[in-house]
């Protein structure tokens, strides 16, 4: 691995658990007994243990290990027993200080008292909901657990804990939804004012129970307009109560974003710890092994010294991919333009030592011409129109070098 520069890497943890795996879901999830958990979560603390150490190493002066922001995701984190997590939760909080964005999701159906109690413990300083809808009937045919109440009830006790920085994640195109009870759902989610709320549509991913139902022809999910008309609904309505889109799907109040997604939409060091984790640092991707088994044996021992290495390659096996500059200007582009404030002129060229005109100007003249790019000519930036977001995959499409 490539030296890292200081205070420039942000940490995702993978806990893959489930109580049951919701019928959209093509994440690496699955329910388990604590026998397993238990396991797991000592594997995951010596893998953490080996990685401080090998990047102890890879960090010029650093003198303890820091990330900028951590994301502890699944599957579904509250699964874990409130003492499992807390283990989890204070070893990484060595590695962070005040000024890291520590989150956690968290699912309505499985968070406690002793939950939230362990996140205060920790250092966690924002919090993930994952409502989906407001409307019951829907939450039931997504394969959700929880009710809209049993989510307020999580979302009133987050607050009152202290936590002010909440996302909510929602949901278009559920099967059945039409616009009216889509609307219900964003003013219902507006009326509670959290910090951040995430706006996607449903995407059939094959493997999942969807994805069958759907080539069965058993799901009633919405056409292209409606999903268009939910799509600049929730545009319209959350702009209106003061939450600005920074990224074609998240909205924020004003210096709520969330650091750690930015991390990935602008070519940031990342490191995933935990089962099927990915990395990307310095230009090179990797991935953990996705059998519990091999991971768990992997990790069963606290490494001895100078073996940490070895241990995080048995783990990682042969899935790195060293990006070409090709393939990392693509990337720059597609991911960058995600982002509302789009991609940086200056930034492409200091990086790449090539202006952006010279790899992309055809493309960008073209876009500029059908008013799908913008150009702010003050900033060097260049990002998607309003247009250009709705058909925002043909357009990044074209950033892809032959």
């Amino acid at each position: 691995m490539k030296t890292v520069k200081k205070d420039g890497l942000s940490l995702y943890i993978h806990i893959p658990f489930c109580v049951q795996k919701c019928l959209y879901c093509d994440f690496l999830s699955f329910s388990a007994d604590d026998g397993k958990k238990h396991e797991y979560v000592k594997a995951l603390l010596n893998e953490l243990a080996a990685w401080e150490e090998i990047l102890k190493e890879k960090i010029p002066d650093m003198d303890k290990l820091y990330f900028k922001t951590v994301f502890t995701g699944g599957g579904t984190p509250t699964c874990l027993a409130s003492s499992m997590l807390l283990e989890i939760l204070q070893a990484v909080k060595r590695y962070t200080d005040e000024n890291t964005e520590f989150t956690i999701e968290a699912n309505p159906g499985t968070i406690t008292d002793s939950h939230i109690s362990v996140f205060k413990e920790a250092g966690i300083n924002r919090t993930s909901l994952g409502l989906q809808s407001a409307q019951d009937s829907e939450l039931k045919k997504l394969g959700r657990i929880h009710t809209y109440k049993e989510f307020c009830n999580s979302y009133q006790k987050l607050q009152k804990a202290g936590f002010s920085n909440i996302n909510i994640d929602i949901m278009a195109d559920i099967p059945g939804q039409d616009i009216a009870s889509y609307k219900d759902t964003l003013e219902k989610v507006i009326a509670l004012e959290p910090a951040h709320i995430s706006v996607y549509s449903l995407i059939i991913e094959p493997g999942t129970a969807f994805y069958k139902m759907h080539e069965q022809g058993e799901l009633d999910i919405a056409d292209e307009d409606t999903d268009r008309q939910m799509y600049n609904l929730a545009n319209e309505i959350l702009g209106k109560h003061g939450y600005n889109r920074y990224e074609i799907s998240n909205y924020s109040k004003k210096g709520m974003e969330c650091q750690h997604n930015i991390t990935y939409w602008t070519d940031g060091n990342y490191l995933g710890t935990g089962l099927g984790a990915s990395s990307y640092i310095n230009g090179t991707r990797f991935t953990g092994t996705r059998d519990f088994n091999k991971y768990t044996s992997i990790f069963k021992e606290r490494a001895e010294p100078g073996m940490a290495e070895n241990q995080v390659e048995k783990n990682i096996g042969s899935s790195y991919e060293n990006l070409s500059i090709k393939n990392q200007m693509e990337e720059f582009m597609f991911l960058g333009l995600r982002m509302c404030k789009g991609v940086s002129k200056s930034a492409f060229a200091d990086k790449f030592g090539i202006s952006m005109d010279k790899v992309y100007g055809d493309v960008i003249k073209h876009f500029l011409q059908n008013k799908l790019l913008a150009e702010d000519v003050n900033s060097g930036r260049i990002y998607l129109t309003a247009r250009g977001i709705d058909i925002s995959n043909y357009v990044l499409s074209d950033f892809i070098l032959d």
